[in-house]
Order: C-alpha cells, then structure tokens, then sequence
C-alpha cells in the first residue's frame, strides 16, 4: 500500500515532535538530578562541619573539664588539705612540695587577673605555653617570676627581660644576669631549666623536685621556697578576687 505524501509528512512531523518532548523532558530530568545530586553534596558537606565542630567542641570541653579538676586540686594544696596529693615520699602536700610537675590548671585570662596592676601583664599566654611544652606547673613559674622580680619592677626584669634573677648571684644581681630579648623568653628558659636540670639527675637537682629542692641551689635564701609559695598564695588569692 502507497502511502500518500501529505500522510507521511504528518506521522514525520509526530514522531519527531515526540522525540523532541521526549529529548526536552529526559534533559529537564537530568538537570533535576543534578542539581538534587548537588544539593545532597551541600547537605552531606554542612554535615561533615558540624560533625567537625561537635568533636572540636567535645575536645574542648574535655580539655576545661581536666582544666578544672586541675584547677581544684590546686587549690586544695594551696589550702594544705589532706589527700590533695599523695607524694611518693608520704606525708602531707604543702605548696613548698608540691612537685613541679603538678598541672596548674590555670589559664592565660587567669594569669591575667592575678597580674592586672602590676608589671606582670601580659604574660599568661607565655606562662600557659611554657606548662604545656615542659610540663612545669605555670602557678610555680609565674611564682618564682613574681618573688624574683618584685612583681616586674626589678632592674633585671626591666632592663634585661629577666624575670627570674636567671644568672645572678650575691653581689652581682644586675651585672651576671642573663639578658632576654623577651619576658616570653626568659619564661620559656626558666621552664626549661626547671625541667631539665632542677630534675632528678640533673645537675642542679636538689634531692626533691618540688620547691624545696629547687629553692637548695636556685637561692642562697633558705626561706626562698617559703617566699614562692606565698606568691603563688597571692596569685590565687588575685584571681580568685578578679574572677
């Protein structure tokens, strides 16, 4: 059977008509696809930051938790309570030995208000560092810089950055001191020295590493020990106050 022109045409013009609207709405479904594809990759990226921030908030969380408790038992000891701390040697722990090794759980904003009127400002954050890289209590270091120094105002610690009588001795505090090119500096030099040569084997180690001990080659004052821990009292005392 011939099929007329004006037929042929006519199923022509149909089935391309409808392989154009079945192309247009295939396209139009891909298109929505993707752009569900990318909306399902913006969702899973938003999950992922919160994801992140939980676990970075979990973190430190737990980091103020163990802050805290550090911070607590610092306290006891400051106020000489039993089972504060139980030293290998027995006996009760005072502030004088306390190992030096004990986490102050003191922040940088605490340091701060301890230090607020005084030559001090400025350095929690160098006191904080120092604790976290050797391990020596940042209460203590920030103690001895406050006894050493007359709160800042000597003329080491002004003129030198030394805040701890680092180098000095009798008769020539000022002349032998070691010159710092940063009060952070002469911070992290004391922690050091704390860490490692007041320690046990060290050559400074002075039978215990606590405040006693080190107070037995650091200073020719036998009541050294006693006068640093009355300033770590003070620093307490300051931010407790402040806070």
């Amino acid at each position: 059977m011939k099929i007329k022109p004006w037929l042929f045409l006519t199923i022509s013009a149909l089935v391309i008509t409808g392989a154009l609207a079945l192309s247009t709405a295939y396209e139009a479904r891909q298109d929505e696809l993707r752009a569900l594809e990318q909306e399902c990759d913006q969702q899973l990226q938003q999950l992922r930051e919160m994801r992140e921030q939980l676990e970075d908030a979990s973190e430190r969380l737990q980091e103020l938790e163990t802050m805290l408790l550090n911070l607590q038992r610092t306290e006891l000891i400051m106020n000489g309570a039993p089972g504060a701390l139980s030293p290998s040697r027995g006996g009760r722990v005072s502030v004088v030995n306390m190992p030096v090794t004990t986490p102050s759980g003191f922040s940088a904003a605490r340091f701060e208000q301890a230090f607020a009127g005084t030559l001090l400002e400025g350095l929690g954050s160098a006191l904080v560092q120092a604790e976290a890289e050797t391990g020596i209590n940042a209460l203590v270091l920030a103690a001895i810089a406050a006894h050493e120094s007359g709160w800042g105002r000597s003329k080491l610690a002004r003129d030198k950055n030394n805040l701890a009588g680092l180098g000095a001795y009798d008769g020539r505090e000022y002349s032998a001191g070691i010159k710092f090119d940063s009060r952070t500096a002469s911070i992290m030099f004391l922690a050091e020295l704390l860490a490692v040569h007041y320690a046990p084997g060290g050559c400074y180690y002075g039978s215990s590493h606590d405040l006693q001990g080190i107070g037995a080659r650091y200073a020719s004052d036998p009541r050294w020990a006693e006068k640093v821990a009355g300033c770590m009292r003070v620093i307490m005392q300051r931010a407790e106050v402040e806070a």
